[in-house]
């Protein structure tokens, strides 16, 4: 069976590109002729995946689209041309937040259309399910929540540890590490909620290292508030624009932060830490892997609590075992994929 994944393949190293090359790298493992379609780089040492091109609608078979509220221009245009060219699709959807284009009715009923016109949608939670319906009224009648925390990739594995990391974080007693794809406002603060692991992080005694990578500056306010906390602690470093995925910098540190305000679904972040073996902490803001510490959203103080814990375990020799991932997601996909095709 062929799959087509249209995807922002790596480079950069975001989080749903990164899904994308784990749920390439999956499928092949189930026998399916899949290839990858890219909206955003080449990754290296991957067969197959080509940058996006309009021959793309020259072929009919099945494509599998992944999207978010920021590609809504995206979702309704390609649409229209499956459309056109009876080609199935499935969309994945990473998120669905609110943007004011979401406010013109036309647009809501033209991203309705994309969206129930495909063959299914798969959500990545529960809560990307709602958002989809309370914003442009969608329900797909073939919805699944599938989480996008899939196996790492052994194509990730094989990267070693970035020369970008600081040699004083990798030679740490204790490293801690956070990750911020996009630096963004959500109500009015960070969304990664980075400045509540800064505060967190001054409450912290000793031979403590964090490092944060950081992607995207879109909204410079925040990111200028966040560098002034930051540049007060010496212990914190920040990696701009990480070449390379985040996997090698997991496996090196002892405990992974996820202090998101909100996001789409579990995190991958927290995934890969409890897959490698690392000490996983997140916010309760959204539903967690399960392993994961979790801390009060937006409590500096319940977070401090929380990193002391397990930098006390860590210090008495004592770190999680390697928890699996959601080794049933690409399973569930392919069945998908077999119901939708003749």
């Amino acid at each position: 069976m062929k799959v087509r994944l249209l995807a922002p393949f790596p480079p950069p190293y975001g989080g749903v590109a990164l899904h994308s090359v784990r749920l390439l790298e999956g499928l092949r493992g189930h026998g399916m002729q899949a290839s990858g379609i890219s909206l955003g780089g080449l990754p290296d040492a991957i067969d197959d995946v080509t940058r996006f091109s309009p021959t793309m609608f020259l072929n009919r078979s099945l494509v599998h689209y992944h999207t978010d509220e920021g590609n809504h221009r995206w979702m309704r245009l390609l649409s229209r041309m499956w459309r056109m060219t009876r080609t199935p699709y499935v969309v994945t959807v990473h998120s669905f937040r609110h943007r004011p284009e979401f406010d013109n009715a036309s647009v809501r009923r033209s991203l309705a259309a994309a969206f129930k016109h495909a063959k299914a949608v798969i959500a990545i939670s529960d809560e990307v399910v709602h958002d989809l319906e309370r914003r442009i009224g969608v329900r797909h009648k073939l919805t699944r929540t599938i989480p996008s925390n899939l196996p790492v990739s052994q194509w990730e594995k094989g990267f070693p540890l970035s020369p970008q990391i600081p040699q004083d974080w990798k030679d740490a007693s204790v490293r801690l590490l956070a990750n911020a794809g996009r630096i963004v406002s959500y109500q009015g603060k960070d969304l990664y909620g980075l400045d509540v692991l800064v505060e967190a992080m001054n409450r912290l005694d000793g031979d403590v290292r964090l490092c944060i990578a950081v992607g995207e500056i879109v909204d410079a306010t925040v990111w200028a508030d966040l560098r002034s906390r930051i540049e007060g602690d010496p212990r914190i470093s920040v990696v701009r624009d990480l070449q390379g995925p985040l996997v090698p910098v997991v496996r090196h540190a002892h405990v992974v932060i996820r202090p998101t305000r909100t996001e789409g679904g579990p995190s991958l972040t927290l995934s890969e830490a409890l897959e490698l073996g690392r000490w996983a902490i997140g916010s309760d803001s959204v539903i967690r892997p399960q392993g994961t510490v979790l801390f009060k959203n937006e409590d500096p103080s319940d977070l401090a609590h929380a990193l002391e814990r397990c930098i006390r375990d860590l210090r008495s020799g004592h770190m999680p075992p390697p928890m699996p991932a959601h080794v049933d997601a690409v399973q569930r996909i392919v069945n998908l994929y077999q119901r939708v095709t003749p």
